[in-house]
């Protein structure tokens, strides 16, 4: 079987499930859909994409951080001491092509290969027109987050251009990636593929960076909301990548407010809106096996996708993650739901 992974950073099952965005509510009739929740604790990129990445919480794998750093007790993709999901995979004899997945900053091992992610190490000073030639395939993320070797975010870029020329620059970048994605899918073939778009959470935090330079002054929601519309015009250039792939998979770490009706004051800074826990896990298979059921399934949690996401694919969880790549140094780990296995969490899923 072969799999197309879409990554959608920050897409909310609320806004994808619910408004009226007709060609994602037609994939989704085809398709088991179910909201896929971030952690209480950590509804933030790093802990989130690294417990889909590996199956396991946040206290489990030991990433807290927002941005994945080793900050404040936390790992960071580059010190991750536990497999990720295009290692197992590549345990299981199947090639992978990983491109923009969040916080993969070190390319760790896989058969086939990989694009790393944001956080980026780019740093530039020039113009959005001389950044687009040297970027033509490469995530939202490296503009907005055009940062220096630290790794500390450049909050400059809300003061270089307006919001509709980030919005502008956002969706050129998102058709750039898109053709480039048929490109790579074209000469380099792989049995998964897993790619990422970042632009939905890009216009929530650019949204909360223009009100804070404005200090509230001409609050307004609704550019978000637009680009899920015209994400729903884009949705077959982002499903089209060339190939017929049996497996599709889609998925975020956390979402957005589907409102947002005046801004709030927090630790001193003004925001519009800040991550909701509720994000997506799509699936639709396409072979005879029949193991996905269209239709809506109960929630679960961002821990579950890789699980479910093996479990399709004919893999078993508990193997791959104990037989794959062993990492150098060891740590205690808590236990999480001691008294409940994978196995259990997928049959009450309905996976099983």
């Amino acid at each position: 079987m072969r799999m197309y992974f879409l990554g959608l950073d920050g897409a909310s099952a609320q806004i994808m499930f619910e408004f009226d965005l007709p060609n994602i509510k037609r994939l989704l009739g085809s398709c088991h859909y179910q909201t896929c929740m971030a952690e209480e604790q950590y509804p933030y990129t790093g802990p989130s994409w690294t417990s889909i990445y590996t199956g396991m919480s946040a206290e489990e794998h030991g990433v807290t951080d927002l941005w994945g750093r080793n900050v404040e007790g936390s790992e960071s993709y580059d010190t991750l001491r536990d497999p990720v999901i295009w290692e197992m995979l590549g345990e299981a004899g199947m090639t992978t092509g990983v491109v923009h997945m969040p916080m993969t900053t070190c390319s760790r091992h896989v058969n086939g290969y990989i694009i790393s992610g944001f956080p980026n190490e780019l740093d530039h000073a020039g113009s959005a027109a001389e950044l687009m030639p040297m970027l033509q395939a490469r995530d939202i993320s490296d503009l907005i987050r055009l940062t220096p070797r630290d790794r500390i975010l450049d909050n400059t870029w809300y003061r270089k251009y307006s919001l509709d020329q980030s919005i502008d620059i956002m969706k050129e970048m998102v058709r750039r990636k898109a053709e480039a994605v048929r490109i790579l899918v074209r000469t380099h073939p792989v049995d998964c593929l897993f790619v990422q778009y970042s632009m939905l959470d890009r216009i929530g935090h650019l949204l909360n960076q223009y009100l804070r330079l404005r200090d509230g002054a001409d609050w307004t929601y609704e550019p978000l909301l637009e680009l899920y519309a015209w994400l729903d015009g884009m949705l077959g250039d982002l499903l089209d990548v060339g190939e017929d792939y049996e497996l599709l998979v889609i998925t975020s770490d956390h979402g957005w407010p589907a409102e947002a009706t005046q801004p709030y004051t927090h630790d001193g800074k003004v925001f519009g809106a800040w991550h909701s826990h509720d994000g997506v896990l799509v699936t639709r298979d396409l072979t005879s096996a029949g193991r996905v059921h269209v239709g809506r399934g109960r929630e679960c949690y961002n821990r579950d996708v890789c699980p479910i996401v093996l479990h399709l694919l004919g893999l078993e969880y508990e193997g791959l993650r104990t037989n794959t790549n062993p990492q150098p140094r060891e740590r205690a780990r808590a236990t999480v739901d001691a008294d409940q296995t994978v196995e259990d969490r997928l049959r009450a899923l309905g996976y099983i």
